[in-house]
């Protein structure tokens, strides 16, 4: 099955919340393609208007909008979010309505200062479950890509590690990220969320080691 040409095919609107930061803008450059309606999202939809016209500069194609976070989730069948850990919770109460019946990529990692922590929840990814419920298909992903390399159409990217309880939502994220240039690869139930997200913080401590903005994962053998 081609994902990408799915994905493209049924002509989605995807909203970035937290479109503003260095992964959601980076995101939306690979998104924006024609057949994609992206919304950019942010608490200060002036701030998201202003990303969508600085990425109008480079990005000719596509259907690109700003918006703030919970006019992007209303108007939006997927939803990436891809805010700092520090606004996690409050964006989740934010938009916990319109997220309903909606499938939900949380790209959240737990870090303070560039380290990870696991939260009381367990992982950001089950935070996000206690406080949206079973309302939307709700999965975890995005966690390992360089927002570097994103930005980069001849930049090649490492595998994408998918981990949720909603085989849907698992689905329809392969189908995200297959169409920004990456392998998605299914690595399990929600209870594995804190291993994904901690990886997080392993990557960036080899950037920092190896003076790199490059580091991704790979997975052999499959």
């Amino acid at each position: 099955m081609d994902y990408e040409d799915e994905l493209l095919d049924r002509e989605i609107t995807i909203a970035l919340v937290g479109g503003t930061g260095n992964l959601g803008t980076a995101l939306a450059y690979r998104l924006a393609k024609p057949g994609i309606r992206l919304i950019i999202g942010s608490r200060d939809e002036a701030k998201a208007t202003a990303v969508v016209t600085s990425l109008r500069e480079t990005i000719k194609e596509g259907k690109l909008e700003g918006k703030d976070n919970l006019g992007a989730v209303w108007d939006s069948e997927i939803v990436v979010i891809a805010v700092p850990y520090d606004g996690h919770t409050r964006t989740l109460m934010d938009i916990k309505e319109a997220v309903a019946g909606k499938v939900v990529i949380d790209a959240v990692v737990p870090l303070k200062k560039g380290r990870a922590f696991v939260p009381p929840a367990g992982s950001a990814l089950l935070e996000a479950q206690e406080i949206i419920g079973a309302t939307a298909h709700l999965v975890g992903a995005f966690h390992h890509v360089s927002a570097v390399d994103l930005q980069s159409s001849k930049a090649s990217l490492g595998d994408v590690l998918i981990c949720g309880d909603d085989d849907k939502a698992k689905q329809t994220a392969t189908e995200v990220i297959e169409t920004v240039g990456a392998r998605a690869l299914d690595a399990g139930p929600a209870r594995h969320a804190y291993i994904i997200e901690g990886m997080t913080g392993v990557l960036i401590h080899l950037n920092r080691k190896y003076k790199s903005k490059h580091a991704s994962l790979k997975v052999t053998g499959i």
